[in-house]
């Protein structure tokens, strides 16, 4: 499952961002393009797993899904999709040229004073 190596790739990115404050992390908010393949309840759980013993132990990870959009190769037009694959709305051809649904993105990271 990529999601584990997707978590523990996340939790990472939070630490540098922390530094070395003394923080704890209360929620997580990322975006995930819709052509990734992703699974939103494993990332969750995956990331509760790698995060146990660390700064974002027991965090909310809130994860948006962000459609994908693609330049059909058959017409040219750029449309947007929710799935794996899109299919043109115009001429029906599917894939294209994946231009923006293939990435994670950490939002935001909040955490608590101590």
């Amino acid at each position: 499952m990529h999601e584990m190596s997707l978590a523990r790739n996340l939790l990472k990115t939070i630490e540098v961002n922390l530094g070395h404050d003394r923080v704890r992390v209360s929620r997580i908010d990322v975006a995930i393009g819709c052509a990734t393949g992703v699974v939103a309840e494993s990332l969750q759980l995956a990331f509760s797993l790698v995060a146990t013993g660390t700064r974002a132990e027991g965090a909310k990870l809130a994860i948006v899904s962000v459609p994908a959009r693609s330049l059909c190769a058959g017409c040219g037009i750029l449309f947007e999709f929710d799935s794996l694959i899109g299919t043109c709305p115009a001429c029906g051809r599917m894939g294209g040229d994946l231009r923006s649904g293939s990435e994670m993105t950490l939002r935001s990271i909040e955490v608590l004073d101590v």
